[in-house]
C-alpha cells in the first residue's frame, strides 16, 4: 500500500495533475473511464478529488476540472455543509493562483439566477438576427400583480415559465406554458416569464469547448397559436424530458400543414453567438439552448448551462484536453512574461541607482 502511494506521489511530481470533481452521474455520463485513458496517453495524470476532506493534502493539482453548480446553489441557499465545501475549494484556489480553474466559480455563479443572466446576454448580444425572447421576474403570487409586470413588460400570451435559480434542485428543469390570465395562478415565484417564440419544434443544442463547438438537433415543443391561448390550460413540462433525443411528447408533434422544410443553423451566425457568450460569461465549457423563430428566421438564445451535457459531440475528452494543454501553455509564457518583465525593471532600476550615485559623487566633487 505504502509503495503504491509513493508511486503516485512519484507520478504526481512527474506529470501535470488534473484534480476533478463531478457527481457521479455525471461521470458515468460522460464515461470519464475514457478521459482517464486520453489523460495517460497525453502525459496528465487524472485524480478525483474528494471535496468532503482538505485538498491540500490530495494535491498537488495544476488543473481543477469541476461541475459544482449544484454545490454551489445549496452553499447560496444557506446549506452549511455546502458552504463548507466551496469556503474549503476557494481557499485552496486563493492560495495557488496559478491553478487553471475549468471553469472560475465567480463565473459559474452568473448563471445561477436566469433573470440575471438574461440580462447579461441581453446587455451583451447586439446582433440584428440574434435576440433572447423578453422576460421580466416575478416575485409576487398575485395575480393582478403579476398580470401588471406582464403587460408592463411587454410580455404577451403565450409565455414560459422558469424557475428563476437555474441549479440546486430538480425541480430547476421543471417549467410551463402559460396561455391565458385564467392560469397565471400556476405561476409559482420566484420565476422567470418568457415569450415563447415558435420555432418549429426544433431545440438546437450547442456545446462549447473553448473555441471549438458542435450542434446537435433536438425535439422541442410546438408551435402555438392564438387560438391555443383561448382553449389550453397550463402545459407543465421538464425541459431535459422534451429535449431528450427519443422523446415522445405529444406536445412536440407539429400538425402536417406546420411541418416545416429542415433549415440547417448558419454557422456564421453561431460562431457570434458563441464568441459573445463565452466572452461575457468568461466560461470555456459551455452549453447554449437556441430555437430559430419560424416567421422571421432569427436565433432566439433560450438558455445557456455551465457544463453541459456533451451528448454527441464527437471527441470532446480529446478537445478537453487540447484547451487544457492550452491554458497551460498560455500560463507558462504568462509566468515567463512575468519573470523577465521583473527582471528587466531590477536591471533598470540597478542602472538607475548607479547613474544618480555617480551624479551625486560628481556634484560632491566641484
Amino acid at each position: 500500500m505504502l509503495q503504491n502511494t509513493r508511486q503516485e506521489t512519484k507520478e504526481m511530481c512527474d506529470k501535470y495533475v488534473i484534480g476533478y470533481w463531478l457527481a457521479e452521474k455525471k461521470r458515468q455520463k460522460l464515461n470519464f473511464n475514457d478521459f482517464q485513458k486520453i489523460c495517460r496517453k497525453e502525459g496528465f495524470l487524472l485524480k478525483m478529488i474528494d471535496i468532503n476532506s482538505d485538498l491540500e493534502s490530495q494535491g498537488p493539482f495544476h488543473v481543477f476540472l469541476h461541475k459544482l453548480v449544484d454545490v454551489l446553489a445549496h452553499a447560496g441557499g444557506g446549506d452549511e455543509n455546502a458552504a463548507a465545501i466551496m469556503s474549503r475549494i476557494q481557499e485552496y484556489i486563493s492560495k495557488y493562483p496559478e491553478l487553471i480553474v475549468i471553469d472560475p466559480l465567480e463565473n459559474v455563479r452568473k448563471l445561477h439566477n436566469r433573470y440575471k443572466s438574461y440580462k447579461i446576454i441581453q446587455e451583451g448580444i447586439h446582433f440584428n438576427d440574434v435576440f433572447i425572447p423578453n422576460f421580466v421576474e416575478l416575485k409576487s403570487k398575485n395575480v393582478i400583480e403579476n398580470m401588471r409586470v406582464l403587460k408592463q413588460s411587454g410580455i404577451n400570451f403565450p409565455f414560459v415559465c422558469k424557475p428563476l435559480f437555474a441549479h440546486g434542485s430538480s425541480d430547476a428543469h421543471k417549467m410551463m406554458v402559460i396561455f391565458n390570465t385564467r392560469d397565471l395562478k400556476d405561476c409559482q415565484p420566484p420565476c422567470v416569464a418568457q415569450d415563447f417564440v415558435n420555432h418549429n419544434a426544433i431545440l438546437y443544442k450547442v456545446y462549447i469547448v473553448k473555441e471549438n463547438f458542435h450542434v446537435v438537433e433536438r425535439p422541442s415543443l410546438k408551435n402555438f397559436y392564438p387560438d391555443d391561448c383561448a382553449s389550453l390550460s397550463t402545459l407543465f413540462f421538464n425541459s431535459h424530458d422534451i429535449s431528450k433525443p427519443d422523446s415522445r411528447s405529444k406536445w412536440s408533434v407539429l400538425s402536417e400543414e406546420n411541418i416545416p422544410t429542415v433549415v440547417k443553423p448558419n454557422s456564421e451566425i453561431l460562431e457570434k453567438i458563441i464568441k459573445v457568450i463565452t466572452k461575457i460569461f468568461g466560461l470555456h465549457l459551455v452549453g447554449v439552448d437556441i430555437v430559430i423563430e419560424n416567421n422571421t428566421g432569427k436565433y432566439a438564445i433560450i438558455d445557456v448551462n455551465v457544463f453541459p451535457g456533451y451528448d454527441g459531440y464527437p471527441n470532446f475528452f480529446q478537445h478537453l484536453v487540447d484547451i487544457i494543454k492550452q491554458l497551460l501553455t498560455e500560463r507558462k509564457v504568462q509566468r515567463q512574461n512575468s519573470k523577465s518583465s521583473t527582471l528587466k525593471k531590477s536591471h533598470s532600476d540597478d542602472l538607475d541607482s548607479g547613474f544618480e550615485s555617480d551624479e551625486k559623487k560628481k556634484y560632491s566633487t566641484k
